[in-house]
């Protein structure tokens, strides 16, 4: 049976190339909900780049991409979305549309992940769903399992109580034994979203209701992967359609 670490921010990454391990990022504020949602709501298709300058080079090769992403908490100027589940959920269907993602935190970490076995992307949202895939590529692979609670970049690790938590419930869906992992947080999920430190930002910016919208267990079933990378981009792919 393959082991599953748990480990914070760039520490996490490293630990995924080293072992070369099925890697699972888990930004629960905000980006892997939103890049879940997104999938669920019908792209086929998602560039992650870690800056805005890069999103906009690619926008200008992928005029009806979608722009979606937020530095410090906040919407870019000129973005269709912000790295909002809740706004993206409400939006409607993007059956066949493509997106170009940029984040503070979880961009950098699927970037930072290049030389794992396999890229995914869960949170508590797509808990059971990124789980079983996770799970399935493990013993295919015979690899570890690498959950990267990304935390905030540039910042420490008291940043990650949330992500922590959400690879906690990933990490028990999965099922095997938890070689090495933060302690576990107690208590019910919204209470420990909201009093994140990430969290009080969120709230204090007005965005409590993508708070409650990211404490949520399986809201969704879309899982997104990591296809192939590009020069400075990660393109994911739904799961089912990925290689």
């Amino acid at each position: 049976m393959s082991p599953i670490y748990i480990a914070v921010g760039e520490r996490g990454c490293q630990l995924a190339n080293e072992l070369r391990a099925i890697a699972i990022v888990v930004d629960a504020l905000r980006a892997s909900a939103t890049l879940a949602s997104l999938f669920e709501q019908g792209i086929f298709e998602a560039w992650v780049v870690s800056e805005i300058e890069q999103a906009w080079e690619l926008k200008r090769q992928m005029h009806d991409a979608l722009l979606v992403g937020e530095r410090n908490s906040v919407k870019i100027e000129g973005f269709d979305f912000s790295n909002s589940p809740k706004e993206i959920w409400q939006s409607g269907n993007f059956a066949g549309k493509r997106a170009i993602f940029t984040s503070t935190t979880g961009a950098r970490r699927i970037l930072g992940c290049q030389d794992a076995s396999a890229i995914l992307i869960g949170s508590t949202v797509n808990a059971t769903a990124v789980a079983k895939v996770a799970k399935g590529l493990a013993e295919q692979r015979n690899s570890p399992v690498v959950i990267v609670a990304s935390g905030v970049y540039k910042h420490g690790e008291e940043w990650a109580l949330e992500d922590i938590a959400a690879a906690w419930v990933i990490a028990d869906r999965i099922g095997f034994a938890v070689s090495e992992a933060p302690v576990k947080p107690e208590g019910k999920l919204e209470e420990i979203f909201a009093s994140s430190l990430h969290g009080q930002e969120l709230i204090a910016l007005g965005l409590e209701a993508d708070v409650h919208w990211c404490a949520q267990v399986d809201a969704v079933s879309a899982v997104p992967q990591v296809s192939k990378f590009t020069q400075f981009a990660a393109i994911l792919r739904p799961h089912s359609l990925s290689p």
